[in-house]
């Protein structure tokens, strides 16, 4: 120990003790000296990753033997060299060291004293450690390259700085040189002066002798002046100074960031060249400035040269003037000292305004730098701006495009459904009318078509409702509908009602225009017409017009070219509204603008409101009556001397100054106020008025003076006749516009102008600047272009809106609409507007002129008329000549009531219109109401009629079915028959016995048939007699003859009305007609359950029924035939006397209408015409004449009306008549076909059940001659006879009772076995004597006594027994071909035997060794079909088929249980022990194998099968790399039949290399040799939809993965990731660098360690549970494959036993001082909760992507809410979390630390979330978005249309080859879709709990199209947790037994673990089938039981070594 001591205090330096032992070398070397650590030399004293890798890893065991805590995570601390862990582990060592050297043990001597399981459990944590440390220790190429690149950032970085630094130095060199230039210009400035001052000094001294006069005070102020200006240029001097220093300054830092920009962007080719290009130019502009320098320095050597001259040549003057006198030297030095002056003044007044000029340049350029930095700035702003504006734009469009789309689809939806109501409506009633439909209710149903209403009844109407549901209400408007339909056929005689061809005669009768004039004038007295205002006066416009169109598409400017071009006024409402306001403003008075009229300026109040009754205001609706009366107060309190103009703008001001926006009709009056004034020979163009439909209909009613909208009053009310003379609605008069043009032009244009305004505005407001007087105007316009551009989408949106019904108006109302393209240049589409302008005028003027003449030629027409016509010139004096006859030259008569005839308008009183209007209005709606009853009525019969037809057609066929008691007879007489003996069926009686036995069976079942036939004759005289066909017919005709009671009543209300009218006109008081109505008789039926009319009297109309009295006789026909007769006598009776009833009817009536009409003729008889000659003339007064004229017209007018009444109503008599025989005939008609039908029907099945019994007759003789009992059923069902073969009346013979082989004794000698036997029960009662010892060895001689003589008998007895003439031995041929060996050692037919003995045959051949042989003999000869196996099966005893079940059900449990082969033997045994029977052989490993193999076989066909069958597969495939498998594939089968999921192994291959070409390889061949399925064939590479994977590289590369080489095989595979592998590195990932998840994580598996390495604190433990009463839960173990429940299940152990674990900790406070610390911190608790709020969430989501049912819809569903719960978490706790937000003890224990994990908690939040996002990126793919529609979890919980359909359409286009190869019709999968969906909604409440198998058992023939796409969803893989699961079982089964299995067998067992049924449920016939067909088949299991990649084509077989 002192050594280690030195040793270490020698080897650890100050400071480098973490860093020294970093490498593991020391602890080894340590661990070496104490001798523990015996491959020190291994040891590596590097400090590379690998060497300390190497160390860690060795020295991990070494630690653990001394029980020291070392992890991964420990060993990761000191190879970083954490602070402390070095320390702490040698603390740790140091102990250990010390308690070993305490015990004296050795190191060898403590492991051999470790546990054998803990040893086994440290070697599995070694190995783990290992593999954690690799993963946790950095590889040495990454540190290298890591060290590399930090290498290569230094250097470039000091690259930079020394690029920087030099940059610098040379700014600093050329600042130098600067500074240095201007040194020596200040130094030569210097010398200068110096210079100066000595010629000064000189000429003073020069001086000096001349005697100076005191200075003036003139110098004295000149010197001060001097001085101030010297002072003042060194002061300016310095300024410069200062302000070039400052400059030096700014232009080195601008170098310094430019050198850094250009160093950042050395790598970018464009900043590369523009580089080049400015050093290029820099380079130039240095040259000029060098050029400028040597030309200015020459300059400055030239001007210093010209200054040493001038200096010279002073110096000279001054030396000339030395020898001058001194007044002359004192002048001229005065003016040396004068010019002197003047010239520094210049100089410095040059240099000053140099640098004023200097400094504006510099100041105007950064002005305009400014502003051009400003405009790029706003231009960046408002292409912004325009971009958003168009996604605005666009956005709006979008939904504009889905709301359309919404409505077409509702309407093409609706039209849809009906065309179905329609088809399934016509298909049930061909069922029902035989395919006959009759065209009333085709044309009822499509009348519903066209109309929109629902084919099916709704809702019951009857009776009808007093407050109808929304169903009775539709029922009530179809109803409506239906007898409007049949009323307006009926008024019309068209359709149904439209008489035949033979009846041409009959037409609709014509109106009478006497009556229609009659009512026309009583309405009118009656309802008086309201007055109409006078329409508006506008003069004659040459053209009026307005142009439409959206924001900037060009209006203003087409009509400021159309005002220009062809001399047009444009009013334009915006200007027409400002200059009104400007009016107002200005005080427009009248006289100024000129705005009354005339007439109106008489009185005020006519002033104050004439503004609107001029422009057709005066009788508005009260909507707009308030606005009106507001606005007329308004002007009339406060503007009673303002011009109309003002007015309206003072109304205007006021609205807007309110914010309220200008009503249509003030817009309205101030346009029609321009419209006024405009010139009537200019014409005018509205611009962008109308904007709405509103403004459309105003401004057309107050400009022409016609509502649009108005009604006539009086309309509606005449509607049985019409007077041809009554006056139009309005008179027609044209439109207020001529022409509207529309200037059409796109949103995107309209965006596109709206953007390049900006430009406009700014270039012209530059070109503005200059001019003062266009400044307001660019101000308006600039405004009007922002407030354009700002609302641009608000008003295009409103356009749009409110262009359709203006569309409607303009083009379809009044036809004026012309389109322009505006979206070319702006010529052309001014000049085409131009066009359509002047066209238009051209065309106005044409039909002015037109008119014009027309009008001219029409008015002469009228007058010449008038004059022809006009009573003044026909009043001429009346003689008695003119009452006469006319002669017969005259002219004909005028009729009354045409065109010529004058009509009498006398005079009526007031009673009269008050008493006849109402009575007309109450006859016309009795008449209209009755006639659609009566006929809704007819429409009942007519359905009524068809139901009950069709009703009794389907009873009738019921009763022909109904059963009988033929079978039982037959069944008798079979089993009597049966019954015979056979020795008596060959006697001759015995046959004519039987032949009378069939004989009386024959006439029995002919009865029964004549019994039926009888039966269903009566049903049908009941049915032809129940009196349905003649009360209905009575029904009908009562219907009919209402319609004729109806219209003799429509002619008495006529004839009535017009006698009181004209005898009001005569002035005679009417009548009061007391004889009662003609009333027409109806027919007295007593099932009719009501009377239309009450008063109708009833007359009798039933015949007596007809007895029909049908005898029974076995004669067929006779009875029958008579009745038939009878029957149709009578209908055909009951037909002619309907016929004459109705004809007889119709003659009442049209005679009671002439009689009324002859009635009127001739009140009291004929008129005597002698009478009336014998009367003398009397004179007349002309008013008497004219009177009698009068009367006489009267008459003439009432004669003529009352007789086109008359024919009228004959002629709809004579229709009803013709449609009531027409209806009664089609009635018995169709009875009759009815009754026929049912003859037909009776006729046949009559003759079929004749036929079936001759039938019957003939097998039963047949039998009877050929002497053969009849085995099977003889079956007589209706008309059938048919023999089932299915049911044996004969039972099979009783089979011998199975006697169980017995060895036969020959020669009376006993057995082998019975001397054995004999033998033991010998030995077993003998008394144990020595001198018996010789009796039994000889009895061992006899009994071994051997017979050596070998019969050839034998050889043709037994063919399989052969005989071996050279070695002298018999044998079994089978047994030994097939090697079956039952190890006998005496008589072993397999080898041979020398005993010849004929029990030993018989022995082997009754042994199931030779049955086994038999069977394998018979496989290898016969071809492996099934008929061929059940043969052999059969060929098998039950006791050898019960051995084989039980062996391979131990087999089969074997592989299921991932038990060794080994295992069958002890497992035989066991059942030998137990007494089941299995037999001898098949007892080894090989055997177990072979059956294994057939068991997975059979697995592998039914999985083939269920491939075949559906109709897509996807394939899911993962790699495994372990000890015992070096590299291998599993290959799972995923598909779905139905909307059930399967997910299947097929099996697992080795692979060498892990590259993707193998694996995709592996993949196929696994397919190929498991399922024989080839991908590459067509067939099956249509069904591969998916792939799924663990998501390595290898696999989902995109460019070289197997991912990518499966899709050159099928482009559509979709290949997916495993999601919860994707969860499992989501996870990990976001918790990785989290310090307080790693604590806690550390601290909960040291927890586990803690209690579960040792018992005594796990004992500990419990006891403390129990003493705080808790349920005892022991910290469980977290990681490992259930990483994520086993976290769960630790932390909730953790909360919950919280109180147990710490006392746990404080009793043991040495051990766990630092878990217990841990435990109390208030920040791990709270942690603790936060993560199992985490977790649980998670949990839930992994669940689901592990459940192999889940599809990727179901995942991504559950994805979506796992984010919005942690998003929740984001800014609320948890429910975990929640529970202790704000305490500060939990369970009772206070909390240490302030525990705020607010930062943390949000980091793993905001981790987690963006994580799970990243790795579940897939879920943005379409073709896996569009696969939510397969999880019912996601569909909305109200029906939406569009739901769905864009997945749809994505899937169908994506898998469309593959969906069509699987005969899926595309067309009708979105509609299918659609109806699907439709009706889950409608039928389940809730479809989040619904399923695609139960879907698929209701819907699957209904919507097959949508539910096979359904299956192609749910195949696609959401997981690859399968293959995981595979690898786990596959380490199972892979242990140190089965080591050495190949994947061959590998893959039987793996099939049987993971598809085959448990073992209750599996039954082994099927694999027994397979062995026994296949037997000699070349078997799978080859050679060695190592795992190989290669696969022999050829097996050898099995080899069956234990028999």
């Amino acid at each position: 120990e002192w050594q280690v001591l030195c040793w270490l205090r020698k080897s650890i330096f100050p400071g480098s003790f973490s860093e020294e032992f970093s490498t593991g070398y020391l602890l080894g070397e340590l661990l070496h000296k104490y001798g523990l650590q015996d491959d020190f030399n291994q040891f590596s004293q590097s400090r590379v990753a690998n060497a300390k890798l190497n160390n860690f890893s060795r020295l991990e065991p070494t630690f653990h033997l001394l029980g020291v805590q070392f992890n991964e995570n420990v060993a990761q601390d000191i190879m970083t060299g954490q602070h402390g862990a070095a320390t702490k582990l040698l603390y740790e060592l140091y102990i250990a060291l010390e308690k070993k050297r305490k015990a004296k043990l050795t190191g060898l001597a403590m492991e051999a004293m470790r546990p054998a399981a803990t040893a086994k459990l440290k070697s599995i944590e070694s190995v783990l450690y290992r593999e954690r440390l690799k993963t946790l220790t950095p590889r040495q190429a990454d540190l290298q390259l890591q060290q590399i690149s930090d290498q290569f950032e230094i250097k470039s970085k000091a690259i930079e700085d020394k690029i920087a630094h030099i940059h610098i130095a040379e700014q600093q060199k050329v600042q130098k040189l600067q500074e240095e230039q201007r040194a020596q210009d200040i130094e030569k400035h210097r010398i200068g002066r110096r210079r100066q001052n000595e010629i000064m000094a000189r000429i003073q001294a020069a001086i000096i002798q001349i005697p100076k006069p005191p200075p003036s005070h003139t110098i004295k102020a000149t010197e001060a002046k001097k001085l101030n200006k010297k002072r003042e240029a060194e002061d300016t001097y310095k300024e410069i100074k200062k302000f070039e220093k400052s400059k030096l300054q700014e232009t080195t830092l601008e170098t310094t960031a430019q050198t850094a920009t250009e160093l950042l962007n050395i790598y970018s080719d464009d900043e590369y060249i523009k580089k080049i290009q400015k050093r290029l130019e820099e380079d130039t502009f240095a040259r000029e400035q060098r050029e400028k320098r040597r030309r200015k320095m020459l300059m400055e050597q030239l001007i210093a040269y010209e200054t040493e001259e001038e200096a010279y040549q002073e110096e000279q003057l001054i030396y000339r003037l030395m020898r001058q006198s001194q007044q002359e030297r004192r002048i001229a030095v005065q003016l040396m000292h004068v010019r002197h002056e003047k010239e520094v003044l210049k100089q410095n007044r040059i240099f000053r305004e140099k640098q004023y000029e200097e400094r504006r340049l510099k100041e105007f350029q950064e002005a305009l730098d400014r502003e051009a930095a400003l405009a790029k700035q706003e231009k960046i702003d408002y292409e912004e701006q325009i971009i958003k504006e168009r996604e605005c734009h666009e956005k709006i469009a979008v939904e504009r495009a889905q709301a359309r789309y919404k409505k077409h689809y509702s309407i093409c939806s609706e039209v849809v459904d009906q065309i179905i109501d329609l088809s399934t409506k016509v298909g049930e009633y061909r069922l029902l009318t035989n395919n006959r439909i009759p065209l009333k209710l085709m044309l009822d149903w499509k009348e519903f078509f066209f109309n929109g209403k629902p084919m099916y009844e709704q809702a019951s109407i009857q009776p009808l409702p007093n407050d109808p549901s929304p169903e009775q209400f539709v029922e009530l408007n179809k109803m409506n509908l239906l007898d409007e339909k049949d009323y307006g056929e009926y008024k019309s005689m068209t359709g149904e009602w439209c008489p035949t061809e033979e009846n041409s005669v009959i037409k609709p009768p014509l109106n009478n225009n006497i009556l229609g004039h009659v009512l026309r004038r009583l309405m009118e007295i009656f309802y008086p017409p309201k007055p109409k205002c006078s329409p508006p006066v506008f003069p004659p416009f040459p053209i009026k017009g307005c142009i439409l169109g959206k924001l900037f598409s060009g209006k203003t400017t087409c009509v400021k070219f159309i005002e220009k071009v062809c001399n047009i006024q444009v009013l334009s409402v915006d200007t027409l509204v400002q200059e009104a306001i400007q009016a107002f403003l200005k005080n427009e008075m009248r006289g100024e603008h000129n705005v009354f009229p005339q007439e109106a300026e008489s009185s005020g109040k006519q002033n104050e409101v004439s503004i609107f009754v001029n422009f057709g205001f005066g009788s508005h609706r009260e909507i707009r009556m308030k606005y009106i009366r507001k606005k007329t107060y308004f002007l009339r309190c406060t503007l009673p001397q303002l011009s109309v103009r003002a007015q309206l703008g003072a109304a205007s001001q006021k609205l807007l100054k309110k914010g309220k926006s200008i009503p249509d009709e003030l817009l309205i009056d101030i346009l029609l106020e321009a419209i006024n004034k405009t010139p009537p020979e200019k014409g005018w163009i509205v611009d962008g008025f109308p904007m709405t439909i509103n403004q459309a209909k105003l401004f057309e009613k107050a400009y022409t003076g016609i509502d649009p909208e108005a009604k006539d009053a009086n309309s509606g009310k005449l509607s049985l006749v019409t007077d041809p003379r009554a006056p139009n609605k309005s008179p027609v008069t044209s439109p207020a516009f001529d022409i509207s043009v529309l200037l059409d032009v796109s949103d995107t244009v309209v965006l596109k102008r709206v953007a390049n305004l900006k430009t406009d505005k700014s270039k012209s407001s530059q070109t503005e600047q200059d001019d003062n007087n266009q400044n307001s105007d660019a101000e308006i316009l600039e405004e009007k272009i922002d407030l354009a551009r700002d609302q641009v989408l608000h008003r295009i949106s409103g356009f749009l809106d409110t262009w359709p019904k203006l569309e409607k108006w303009f083009s379809v109302h009044q036809n004026i609409l012309v389109k322009i393209n505006a979206e070319t240049e702006e010529s052309l589409v001014c000049e085409a507007v131009k066009e359509i302008i002047m066209e238009e005028i051209d065309k106005k003027q044409n039909r002015s002129k037109f008119s014009c003449s027309y009008f001219l030629q029409f008015s002469k027409k009228r007058l010449w008329s008038a004059q022809e016509i006009s009573p003044e010139k026909k009043l001429l004096p009346v003689t008695s000549q003119d009452l006469l006859p006319p002669i017969p030259v005259a002219p004909p008569p005028i009729e009354p009531g045409s065109d010529e005839w004058i009509y009498v308008d006398e005079p009526l009183p007031k009673e009269i219109p008050d008493f006849l209007v109402p009575y007309w209005e109450m006859v016309e709606n009795a008449y209209k109401s009755t006639i659609k009853t009566i006929l809704r009525c007819l429409r009942d019969e007519q359905h009524a009629v068809i139901d009950h037809l069709a009703d009794i057609r389907k009873k009738f066929q019921d009763c022909l079915k109904h059963p009988d008691l033929k079978q039982e007879f037959v069944s008798q007489w079979q089993s009597d028959f049966n019954s015979v003996a056979d020795d008596l069926r060959e006697d001759e009686e015995t046959k004519a016995e039987l032949h009378q036995r069939v004989t009386d069976l024959r006439d029995l079942l002919w009865d029964i048939c004549d019994n039926r036939r009888e039966e269903a004759e009566q049903e049908r005289t009941d049915i032809m007699n129940d009196g349905w066909l003649p009360d209905h017919s009575g029904i009908a005709m009562n219907h009919f003859f209402s319609l004729m009671q109806v219209e003799v009543d429509r002619f008495q209300d006529t004839k009535r009305l017009l006698h009181d009218y004209y005898r009001a006109m005569e002035g005679k008081i009417p009548t009061d007609d007391r004889q009662d109505f003609t009333r027409i008789p109806l027919l007295d039926i007593i099932v009719m359950s009501y009377i239309l009319f009450l008063r109708i009297p009833l007359v009798s109309w039933k015949l007596p029924s007809p007895e029909i009295n049908i005898t029974k006789s076995k004669i067929k026909g006779t009875p029958q035939k008579s009745a038939k007769d009878e029957n149709s006598e009578n209908e055909v009776a009951t037909f002619r006397k309907d016929e004459n009833l109705i004809t007889d009817t119709w003659q009442a009536a049209v005679t009671a209408v002439s009689n009324m009409v002859r009635n009127i003729y001739f009140p009291a008889g004929p008129p005597s015409t002698a009478s009336v000659v014998e009367v003398n003339p009397v004179p007349v007064t002309p008013e008497k004449l004219k009177k009698q004229e009068m009367t006489l017209k009267i008459k003439q007018e009432y004669f003529s009306a009352l007789k086109h009444e008359e024919v009228a109503t004959k002629s709809r008599l004579g229709l009803i008549k013709e449609k009531a025989l027409a209806f009664v005939e089609d009635l018995a008609m169709k009875a009759e076909e009815a009754y026929k039908d049912m003859e037909k029907w009776l006729g046949s099945r009559f003759l079929a059940e004749m036929s079936s019994v001759e039938k019957l007759i003939e097998v039963a003789r047949h039998h009877i001659e050929s002497s053969s009992k009849i085995q099977y059923e003889i079956t007589l069902e209706e008309t059938d006879f048919f023999i089932n073969s299915d049911v044996k009346v004969i039972p099979d013979p009783v089979p011998l009772p199975h006697v169980p082989h017995v060895e036969n004794s020959g020669s009376g000698t006993l057995t082998i076995s019975q001397l054995t036997a004999l033998h033991k029960q010998f030995l077993q009662v003998a008394p144990k004597v020595g001198d018996r010892g010789k009796e039994k060895k000889d009895l061992e001689h006899q009994r071994t006594k051997r017979n050596h003589q070998f019969p050839k008998i034998w050889l043709t007895k037994y063919s399989w027994l052969k005989y071996d003439d050279e070695r002298g031995i018999m044998f079994c041929s089978p047994c030994r071909k097939h090697n079956v060996d039952m190890g006998e050692n005496i008589h072993n037919f397999c080898s041979g035997t020398d005993d010849f003995k004929l029990e030993f045959i018989n022995t082997h051949q009754s042994s199931e060794a030779h049955a086994w042989a038999t069977c394998m003999e018979a496989a290898s000869t016969a071809s492996p079909d099934t008929a061929s196996a059940e043969q052999m099966l059969k060929s098998m005893n039950s006791i050898t088929l019960a051995r084989v079940e039980n062996i391979f059900r131990t087999c089969h449990a074997i592989a299921k249980s991932g038990r060794p082969f080994t295992d069958l033997d002890w497992m035989c045994k066991l059942d030998d022990m137990k007494g089941v029977d299995i037999g001898s052989v098949f007892r080894n490993d090989k055997s177990a194998r072979m059956f294994i193999h057939f068991i997975a076989e059979v697995e592998r066909g039914a999985l083939k099968e269920k491939l075949k069958k559906c109709k897509f597969f996807s394939v899911i495939s993962g790699g495994i790399t372990d000890s015992i498998l070096k590299a291998a594939a599993v290959v799972y089968v995923r598909f779905a039949n139905e909307g059930k999921v399967h997910c299947q192994i097929v099996g697992v291959q080795s692979v060498q290399k892990t590259d993707a070409s193998t694996i995709k390889n592996a993949i196929e061949e696994t397919l190929q040799i498991n399922l024989q399925l080839s991908l590459a064939s067509q067939d099956w590479s249509r069904k591969l939809v998916g792939f799924g994977s663990d998501g390595t590289d290898v696999i989902v590369e995109e460019n070289s993965g197997v991912a990518k080489l499966l899709r050159e095989i099928q482009p559509c595979v979709q290949s997916v990731h495993c999601f919860a592998q994707r969860l499992k590195l989501a996870y990990k990932g976001a918790l990785k660098n989290i310090q307080l998840y790693n604590i806690l994580s550390n601290a909960l598996r040291n927890m586990y360690y803690f209690y579960h390495n040792s018992p005594l604190n796990k004992n500990n433990l419990k006891a403390i549970y129990e003493a705080i009463k808790l349920h005892p839960a022991i910290p469980s173990r977290i990681g490992g494959s259930q990483w994520l429940p086993r976290l769960q299940t630790a932390l909730q152990i953790l909360l919950k036993g919280y109180p147990a674990i710490v006392d746990s900790g404080a009793s043991n406070q040495q051990k766990v001082k630092g878990l217990l610390h841990l435990l109390l911190r208030m920040e791990i608790v709270k942690f603790s909760h936060f993560l199992l709020d985490v977790i649980n969430v998670l949990n839930i989501l992994s669940r689901v992507t592990l459940d192999h049912n889940s599809s990727i819809a179901d995942i991504f569903a559950t994805m979506q809410s796992t984010l919005e719960t942690l998003h929740m978490y984001q800014t609320r706790a948890g429910p975990k979390e929640r529970l202790i937000d704000t305490i500060q003890h939990f369970h009772g224990y206070l909390l240490v630390g302030n525990g705020n994990i607010s930062a943390v908690r949000t980091k793993v939040l905001s981790n987690l979330v963006k994580r799970l996002c990243d790795c579940f990126c897939d879920a943005s793919q379409d073709v896996l978005r569009a696969t939510t529609i397969g999880s019912f979890k996601l569909w909305p919980d109200k029906m939406k249309q569009e739901f769905g359909e864009k997945e749809v359409s994505v899937l169908t286009k994506h898998y469309e080859v593959i969906l069509e190869a699987a005969s899926v019709k595309l067309g009708e999968v979105e509609t299918e879709w659609s109806m699907l969906k439709l009706e889950l909604y409608n039928r389940f409440q809730n479809i989040q709990a619904l399923t695609w198998d139960s879907v698929n058992s209701d819907y699957s023939r209904k919507y097959p199209n949508i539910l096979t796409l359904v299956d192609l969803i749910l195949t696609l893989p959401a997981s690859s947790a399968e293959t995981e699961r595979g690898f786990s079982q596959m380490k199972l089964t892979m242990t140190h037994l089965h080591s050495k299995l190949r994947s061959e067998s590998v893959t039987d067992l793996m099939i049987i673990q993971m598809n085959s049924p448990d073992i209750k449920k599996f039954d082994p016939q099927k694999a027994i089938h397979l062995w026994n067909a296949t037997c000699q088949r070349n078997r799978r299991l080859h050679g060695g039981d190592t795992m190989t990649n290669e696969r022999p084509d050829h097996y050898s077989e099995f080899e069956l070594e234990s028999l």
